[in-house]
């Protein structure tokens, strides 16, 4: 597992960075992650550039064997293009710009906006894409992680033409999503509003399938953004790897990650936490989106017991491990005195320092290695497996009075219950052809029916798999309106044969509604609220089955 460190050499006197790159050296840290904020210290004005500070850091990080993943800094757009551009900056929910000041002030879906966002990644892209102390590029910063959704006028516009791109006619999507009720019928796209909170003296809210397929816009918004940047970068760097650092679902988990991943080389995530099964989480989740090693661009540099930490997430496939940050920010709204990062604000290792100085000698010729080929293929699939959806998790975000909450309860729930019972990796699965020979295949709150899927898990168990599911399985379709015919998955695995859901049928509650052998394997189906013990019962028994 090869080291870095997140470091601002624009926040410092360039004679800083030697007395810095010095001390990363010695801590064993061999690559650092920059420039994902310095738009407007490369870009002071439009079109004015200022490029000799970042050859000189880049260049002298060289001197200390010290490499580079170079960030485009498109999260934070310089004032002068707001200025410029107001439209570049999106709107809230409650119908205000989201202003200068801040991160993240940016409207996925301003031409603007990815116009002069497309011209910076260019302009750096030419300069460096072949320096060799540049091995790899990281995309803007935690995509979706401030501004989630944007309400502005140039959202509108892009909405109107996703739908109709997506459903052809206004005839088919007023079908589809029974647009009869309350009378909502409508006769163009432009009509369709975006589901900003309605005003009313008694709660309202809008049509589900509305609200859906807005939460889908927006990850395709942010997906495509990034596939623009990777297409201009990867005219001029060769083969070195592109990612992007995904952040953690209790901050929401608004971008799909297979999409945005994709067409990338390797997934990145931060990750701050201090629970251990939480990190092995999103590692196994990182791990399964390309099925292949990940790289982990911030971990907090302060965490508590950093070292079996580090060894963890090794354990789980972590080829880049990046701590955030190298030293305290004296200013700003990340502004500290100390404690979260590998030096103090007076320039001294702090406590954790030695763990990463050990932790590198350790490992010196892995720590050291070259990861520009971004991974291999995972060849074998873990023995357990969990599906991961994010249509279904966005309908249980988007649900009115439904308390449950998805990522929480798939992460802290289930996933918790498995790593407790079970001595190694987990497979987090994102689609029908991930699942291969796991012995059991765990899938919650997989609201939205996938005919994929539901051929591929008849086919798995009868064939000698287990599988747990809960009782909201294949409820509504992908337009988020629930069925009105009973998926045959019950019938084959469960024999169940009426035409009733059985969640509407069972109405006694017990940690486990059915079971049932089917061909070589068997199936349960579990209450979707079961709680944290019941799942511990529950793959307790199967597991020793």
């Amino acid at each position: 597992m090869k080291l870095g460190i997140a470091y601002y050499p624009e926040h410092d006197q360039s004679s800083q960075w030697a007395v810095d790159y010095k001390r990363l050296a010695e801590a064993g840290v061999t690559t650092i992650r920059i420039a994902e904020f310095a738009w407007s210290t490369i870009e002071s004005e439009d079109g004015v550039y200022n490029w000799i500070w970042l050859d000189d850091a880049i260049n002298l990080a060289a001197e200390f064997g010290i490499q580079v993943v170079l960030c485009t800094p498109t999260a934070c757009p310089p004032i002068w293009l707001t200025e410029l551009h107001p439209e570049v900056l999106p709107v809230s929910k409650d119908g205000r710009t989201v202003g200068f000041g801040a991160r993240q002030h940016r409207s996925y879906h301003s031409s603007k906006y990815v116009e002069y966002s497309l011209r910076i990644v260019e302009k750096m892209a030419q300069r460096y894409g072949a320096h060799p102390n540049v091995i790899a590029w990281q995309l803007d910063n935690e995509f979706g992680g401030e501004t989630k959704y944007d309400f502005g006028s140039c959202a509108k516009q892009a909405f109107s033409a996703y739908l109709e791109n997506k459903y052809g006619t206004i005839e088919a999507l007023n079908k589809s999503w029974g647009t009869a009720f309350w009378s909502q019928h409508y006769h163009r796209f432009e009509q369709i509003p975006l589901p900003a909170p309605v005003s009313s003296d008694v709660m309202m809210w809008h049509h589900p399938s509305l609200d859906l397929e807005f939460a889908r816009f927006s990850s395709d918004g942010m997906v495509r953004f990034a596939r623009l940047q990777a297409s201009v970068l990867r005219a001029y760097i060769g083969e070195r790897p592109i990612t992007t650092n995904a952040f953690m679902f209790s901050w929401g988990d608004n971008v799909n990650w297979s999409e945005m991943f994709a067409e990338l080389d390797v997934v990145g995530i931060d990750i701050y936490s201090s629970r251990p099964y939480e990190i092995a989480f999103y590692c196994d989740a990182s791990r399964g989106v390309l099925s292949k090693p990940f790289w982990i661009m911030e971990f907090g540099a302060s965490s508590q017991e950093l070292g079996q930490k580090m060894e963890l997430v090794r354990e789980r496939g972590c080829e880049g491990f990046f701590l955030f940050k190298m030293k305290p920010f004296p200013w700003g709204q990340e502004q500290s005195n100390g404690g979260s990062e590998l030096m103090t604000l007076t320039g001294e290792p702090s406590a954790n320092y030695s763990v990463v100085q050990q932790y590198a000698k350790q490992h010196e010729g892995e720590a050291g290695a070259n990861f520009l080929t971004a991974g291999s293929p995972a060849s074998t699939s873990a023995k357990l497996g969990l599906y991961y959806h994010f249509d279904s998790s966005w309908c249980y975000q988007l649900a009115v009075g439904d308390r449950l909450n998805y990522t929480d309860y798939v992460v802290n729930t289930v996933y918790k219950s498995m790593y407790e019972l079970h001595n190694g990796a987990i497979d987090i699965l994102y689609s029908a052809e991930q699942i291969r020979d796991q012995e059991v295949i765990v899938i919650p709150l997989h609201t939205i029916y996938d005919s994929a899927l539901e051929d591929r898990l008849i086919t798995y168990v009868q064939a000698g798999g287990r599988l747990i599911v809960t009782d909201d399985l294949f409820r509504k379709n992908d337009r988020n309106v629930f069925l009105t015919e009973v998926p045959r998955l019950f019938r084959e695995l469960f024999n169940w044969q009426d035409n009733n859901f059985i969640k509407d049928a069972i109405l006694e509650r017990s940690s486990v509604l059915l079971q049932h052998d089917a061909g070589e394997g068997q199936a349960w189906l579990l209450p979707r609220d079961a709680s944290p013990d019941e799942w511990l019962g529950v793959m307790a028994t199967v597991l020793g089955s």
